[in-house]
């Protein structure tokens, strides 16, 4: 293999591939700020990453009850039963979700709607820190 096949193999592929995903991805902690996104994902809210890093995820994609409460996302009572924030969880302790249904209410184009998606997150640890690989199905459809 050449020097610079090497280097993309080595450095770029993971980047590449990330974005290369037709689906919204997320890469968030426990508490579900948004620490990455992919293209798919950036696409959805169409925010540069210095306004959406670091923000809880019903805050980035617009969840409706993520404004019930001066403290934001996972404030509201609705969100103790967030399917989203569930999965997430679940996954920060080391166990896999995959293709869960749920319905969020959010804000698109400035017109409240309920939304039908499946979450599915992967845990895994970077840094030694858990996080977790979130996708959302059938977000922006």
């Amino acid at each position: 293999m050449n020097r610079i096949a090497v280097q993309f193999l080595d450095e770029g592929l993971h980047r590449v591939l990330f974005d290369a995903m037709p689906l919204p991805v997320f890469v968030v902690d426990q508490d579900v700020s948004v620490l990455e996104y992919n293209r798919a994902a950036a696409r959805l809210f169409g925010s540069d990453k210095p306004t959406v890093l670091d923000r809880r995820g019903g805050e980035v994609w617009h969840c409706l009850h993520a404004t019930e409460k001066p403290e934001g996302c996972g404030h509201a009572d609705a969100c103790k039963h967030c399917v989203v924030r569930e999965s997430v969880r679940a996954a920060a302790e080391g166990r896999q979700v995959a293709r869960r249904w749920t319905e969020m209410e959010l804000m698109l184009k400035g017109v409240p709607a309920r939304v039908s998606l499946r979450v599915s997150c992967q845990p895994f640890t970077y840094e030694k820190k858990p996080l977790v690989l979130l996708v959302l199905e059938g977000m922006g459809d």
